[in-house]
C-alpha cells in the first residue's frame, strides 16, 4: 500500500522540493543591470513581462540609462517604422521607451501595476496613452483585469494601504473583478477601512519574497525579441537625420502602400483579417456606443492620484477614431468628443496640464494604421509631443487631487464637465 502511494505521490513531493530547492537558491532581487537585456525588456511586450516587477525595476532604476513607462494597451504593438521605440532608436534619444500595455488593459491593471514600480516613478515622467473607447458603460474587463494581474501587485498594494478614500475604492473595484482571489478576504479588509494586522503584515511579506524569488527565476524564461528582430532592422531604414517632413513622407508613402486594398486607409491585413468577413454586420454596429458614463473614470481616477503621490510629470495622449470608420459604424463623434471633453476637464482640474489631444485627426490620411490604432502620420504627430515634453525633464507639477473623482455621480456625469460639483 505504501509503495503503490509513493508511485503516485512519489513524483509530486519530489518535483515541489525541486522547486523549493531552485527558489531558495534564487535571490529576492538583484541590482545587476544588462542595457541589452533591458532594451528587449522594454519592448518585449509579452504578458510575463508586462507582470514582472522585477524587469520593470530593474530597467526603470537604471540610472547608465534612461527608460520612460510608456502606458497604455494594444497601439505598441504596432511596431512600424514611425513607432515611439523605433524614433527613439533611431535617433538615439536620451530616453527608451518601456512599453507597458496589452490588449485590455486599462487604468485598473496599470494601477495595480504601478504599485511594483511607485520608488521608480517618484520624481520621473511617463507617457500615458489614454483612449476614450476604455470608458464603456461597465469599465474595465475581468477577464483581462484578472489576466495581467500578478500577485506581487497585490502583496505590493496591501503592504502600503493607508486607509484612503483611493485605498478603499481600489480594493472594492479589485473585488468587483476578482472576487475569487486568494487575496479576497484582505481585501475586504481594506475595502471597510480597517487595518491589517502584524500577523497578516508578516504573511504578506514572506509572500513577498517567495514572489519576488519566482520573478526572478521565471521572467528569464522569455524569449521573444522585438529588438533586435524589430526595433533595430525598422531604425536603419529611416533617415540619418531626424526631420519631420521627411518622417512624413515616409509614412505617407508607408500608410499609402499598406492600406491599397481598402477604402478605410487601415492596414490591409487587419482588413483582410478583422474587417472584411463580417463587414455587413460591422455597418452601423455603434451608433448606441457611449463613453460618457462608465466606471473607468474612477479608475483613472486612482491613477492620477498614484502619480500625484510620487510627483510624476506626465504627458496624456488621446487618440481619434479612423473617421472613415466612425462614419461606416455609425459612432458618434459628437459623444466621442463629450467623452474626451470630460476626461481633459479631470486632468486639467487637477494639474495634469500637458495633453496631447489627437481625437479631432480621425481623418487625416495614413494617421491610424486601423480603426483605432495611431499609426505611420499619427505616430510623427504623436512623437512632436512626446520628444519636447521629455527633453524638458520633469517639470515639478503642482496636483490638487480631488477625491470627488471617485464617485458614481462623476461616473455617470453627462453634462458640461465644468458644472460638476
Amino acid at each position: 500500500m505504501l509503495k503503490r502511494l509513493w508511485q503516485i505521490l512519489g513524483p509530486v513531493i519530489c518535483a515541489v522540493l525541486m522547486v523549493v530547492m531552485l527558489l531558495a537558491c534564487v535571490p529576492s532581487s538583484t541590482h545587476s543591470h544588462s542595457l541589452k537585456a533591458e532594451k528587449k525588456d522594454a519592448v518585449s511586450l509579452t504578458k510575463t513581462g508586462f507582470k514582472s516587477k522585477y524587469k520593470k525595476v530593474r530597467a526603470l532604476s537604471d540610472s547608465t540609462h534612461r527608460f520612460v513607462p510608456f502606458f497604455g494597451s494594444s497601439e505598441w504593438l504596432r511596431l512600424d517604422k514611425m513607432h515611439p521605440s523605433v524614433l527613439a532608436e533611431a535617433y538615439h534619444r536620451n530616453y527608451t521607451p518601456y512599453l507597458l500595455g496589452q490588449r485590455g488593459s486599462a487604468s485598473l491593471t496599470h494601477y495595480f501595476g504601478i504599485q511594483q514600480i511607485n520608488k521608480e516613478l517618484k520624481n520621473k515622467q511617463v507617457v500615458y496613452f489614454i483612449s476614450p473607447q476604455w470608458f464603456t458603460a461597465k469599465g474595465a474587463n475581468a477577464a483581462a483585469f484578472q489576466e495581467f494581474f500578478s500577485s506581487g501587485q497585490a502583496i505590493d498594494f496591501l503592504q502600503h494601504q493607508t486607509g484612503s478614500a483611493c485605498d478603499r475604492y481600489a480594493a472594492k473595484r479589485f473585488l468587483k473583478l476578482y472576487p475569487e482571489s486568494s487575496y479576497q478576504d484582505l481585501m475586504e479588509k481594506v475595502a471597510a477601512g480597517k487595518s491589517l494586522t502584524k500577523t497578516e503584515l508578516k504573511k504578506l511579506s514572506y509572500k513577498d519574497m517567495l514572489f519576488q524569488k519566482e520573478d526572478v527565476l521565471f521572467s528569464q524564461l522569455s524569449i521573444v525579441d522585438n529588438y533586435d528582430g524589430t526595433v533595430k532592422p525598422q531604425a536603419k531604414l529611416l533617415p540619418e537625420n531626424l526631420t519631420y517632413p521627411q518622417l512624413e513622407k515616409i509614412a505617407t508613402a508607408d500608410g499609402k502602400k499598406a492600406s491599397s486594398g481598402n477604402s478605410f486607409g487601415i492596414d490591409n491585413t487587419f482588413y483582410n483579417l478583422r474587417i472584411k468577413p463580417q463587414s455587413k454586420r460591422l455597418k452601423n454596429s455603434q451608433t448606441r456606443f457611449n463613453y460618457l458614463k462608465s466606471p473607468e473614470y474612477n479608475d483613472l481616477q486612482l491613477v492620477l492620484n498614484q502619480f500625484a503621490q510620487n510627483n510624476t510629470d506626465v504627458l496624456f495622449i488621446i487618440p481619434p477614431v479612423n473617421s472613415k470608420w466612425s462614419d461606416y459604424t455609425g459612432l458618434n463623434q459628437d459623444m466621442y468628443q463629450k467623452s474626451v471633453e470630460k476626461i481633459k476637464y479631470q486632468l486639467k482640474s487637477q494639474g495634469f496640464n500637458h495633453i496631447a489631444d489627437f481625437s479631432k485627426d480621425g481623418d487625416k490620411a495614413y494617421f491610424m494604421q486601423d480603426t483605432i490604432h495611431m499609426g505611420w502620420n499619427g505616430w510623427v504627430a504623436m512623437d512632436k509631443a512626446v520628444k519636447p515634453f521629455l527633453d524638458k525633464g520633469n517639470t515639478r507639477p503642482t496636483y490638487q487631487i480631488n477625491n470627488r473623482f471617485l464617485s458614481k455621480k462623476w461616473a455617470k456625469y453627462t453634462k458640461n464637465p465644468s458644472s460638476f460639483y
